[in-house]
């Protein structure tokens, strides 16, 4: 009997496990919440749960319009009215249902999502949290993210990748009720994947695998559009070194679409920027020429070797290029920057993994050539290589 009883808590508390890692909760529309929004299942029904009580079971080609009101939540259909509710749920009744929410006041898009909905107040605004399958969330951030137009193996890497950044963050948004949000301070989910079935495929066939470090950390998996040819390690962006963020040449991403850039800027601005974020002396002719002549060999986390207080990720920020990778040419009244890349620069480069994914490589390889010392491993899992 007890030996039966250990079996018994041992299945618990790994589905237990299993359970918490399957579901996240994502804010939607973040930093844009609605006053009033609509609520219609697109695929199966939903049971409408206010204030832990069951209202009504919506269904398809039927609508709930949620608003507002007072600091609570009005909720009417087409054909009633249900009522004032502090918060309401809508909970799907079968496996991969689907809804869709579209924001009315303001009047926005609509967006479509798997699994779960919670409504509640927000001062005068609506609080929107997707409680989702995590393979779903995955596959509606590589679209968002990557796009739909990529390969299967790239598809992996990106699912990986989206899946680690996701479970290494999850309680960033603790305090408002959810892991996550929708925006790219965390990582882009304006959907669910709808256009490529590819996406859905990688995120399920790497299904729960994650990058740890040494230490069987979950890493931080940092990813950005193009580095022009050289990643960066954190810390030259970020405030701290991190081992598995270091920098690396990357030949992969240089005939790439984001692989270069251009941009014009009055040198009289240029100046006055150093001058006054700074206190660049310009005025000085040594340091003036240190100011419009700027030809580094390979990425710098300085932009003078005169003055260690100005960083190229700042100056990438203020004047917002699209990388801290750049030369300066003196043009006579205008100071041309011509740059390379498109992102911070930190760990990996999505052009070129998708170059990689395309030239033979697999998803394996690809993700151990931008994080170094790292192991692929089943979330799982990580309690038993911890120990």
């Amino acid at each position: 009997m007890r030996i039966w009883l250990v079996i018994l808590l041992s299945f618990i508390s790994t589905f237990s496990s299993f359970s918490n890692n399957e579901i996240i909760r994502i804010g939607i529309l973040h930093n844009h919440e609605p006053i009033a929004v609509l609520f219609a299942p697109l695929y199966g029904s939903y049971e409408v749960i206010g204030d832990g009580k069951v209202l009504y079971t919506i269904k398809e080609k039927e609508a709930i319009q949620v608003t507002n009101i007072g600091g609570q939540l009005h909720l009417k259909s087409f054909n009633r009215d249900l009522g004032t509710v502090n918060k309401v749920y809508f909970k799907r009744t079968k496996w991969g249902a689907i809804f869709k929410v579209k924001p009315t006041r303001p009047n926005r898009y609509e967006h479509q999502y798997f699994d779960n909905l919670t409504i509640t107040p927000k001062g005068s605004k609506l609080k929107l949290i997707n409680t989702v399958y995590i393979e779903h969330y995955v596959a509606g951030v590589i679209e968002s993210e990557a796009g739909s137009s990529q390969n299967l193996e790239y598809y992996k890497v990106q699912a990986i990748i989206c899946r680690t950044y996701a479970l290494a963050n999850k309680s960033r948004h603790k305090k408002e009720g959810f892991s996550v949000c929708d925006k790219v301070h965390c990582q882009v989910y304006h959907n669910r994947s709808r256009h490529n079935s590819d996406i859905q495929k990688a995120s399920n066939f790497t299904k729960r695998i994650v990058v740890v470090d040494s230490d069987i950390d979950i890493i931080t998996a940092a990813f950005f559009s193009n580095c022009g040819g050289q990643t960066v390690n954190s810390e030259d962006a970020w405030r701290y070194p991190l081992p598995y963020l270091r920098s690396i040449c990357d030949t992969f991403c240089t005939d790439m679409p984001h692989a270069a850039w251009e941009k014009e800027v009055p040198k009289d601005v240029w100046l006055n920027y150093l001058s006054k974020t700074y206190n660049f002396p310009v005025d000085d002719s040594l340091y003036a020429n240190c100011a419009i002549e700027h030809f580094p060999e390979m990425r710098e986390k300085y932009f003078s070797y005169i003055d260690s207080t100005i960083t190229t990720p700042k100056i990438r920020k203020d004047m917002k290029f699209r990388s801290a990778h750049f030369n300066l040419i003196d043009e006579g009244d205008i100071i041309k920057f011509i740059g390379n890349g498109f992102g911070h620069g930190i760990g990996l480069c999505q052009e070129g993994a998708m170059k990689m994914s395309t030239s033979g490589y697999d998803f394996k390889e690809i993700l151990h050539y931008y994080y170094t010392d790292v192991h692929l491993i089943d979330i799982e899992n990580i309690d038993f290589f911890r120990d």
